[in-house]
């Protein structure tokens, strides 16, 4: 065994892969046809099959499958994202899922206050949007240097 882990074959989701392990941990989240999985798909899917996933579509759940999508790759894309929302709202120094809500419906806006199924839908399509927005500017700026 060397410094980047085992190296016999991986089984996830019926495919066996010759990797390392280290390399699915700081790599890969989802495996799908022996390819990788970036934010651009999962965001699609947290947006538009959420419910397929994790049963009722919810903005908690939203958020906490992005956050567990984050922390499978090991790249920290949720704290840069932190500070993108937080310079967006003065400084503000709530969470980005609070933010998040307080540039959706108002502020003060809470998870309390999203009563109906239409709430939810909207908080978590401004969630993956913003999420998409920051991830193109990113993008950006690293094509410039």
């Amino acid at each position: 065994m060397d410094a980047s882990g085992p190296s016999e074959p991986l089984k996830t989701a019926g495919l066996q892969l010759n990797r390392p392990a280290s390399f699915l941990h700081a790599e890969a989240v989802v495996i799908r046809n022996n390819a990788l999985v970036g934010w651009e798909e999962f965001l699609w899917h947290v947006d538009h099959r959420l419910g397929m996933y994790v049963g009722r579509p919810r903005y908690e759940r939203a958020f906490s499958a992005l956050t567990g999508f984050d922390l499978a790759r090991g790249r920290g894309e949720l704290a840069a994202f932190q500070g993108w929302m937080s310079s967006r709202h003065r400084g503000s120094s709530l969470a980005f899922w609070s933010l998040v809500l307080a540039e959706t419906f108002g502020e003060g806006a809470t998870e309390d206050s999203l009563t109906s199924d239409d709430d939810h839908t909207r908080a978590i399509s401004s969630l993956c949007r913003l999420l998409r927005e920051f991830l193109g500017q990113r993008v950006s700026i690293a094509d410039q240097r």
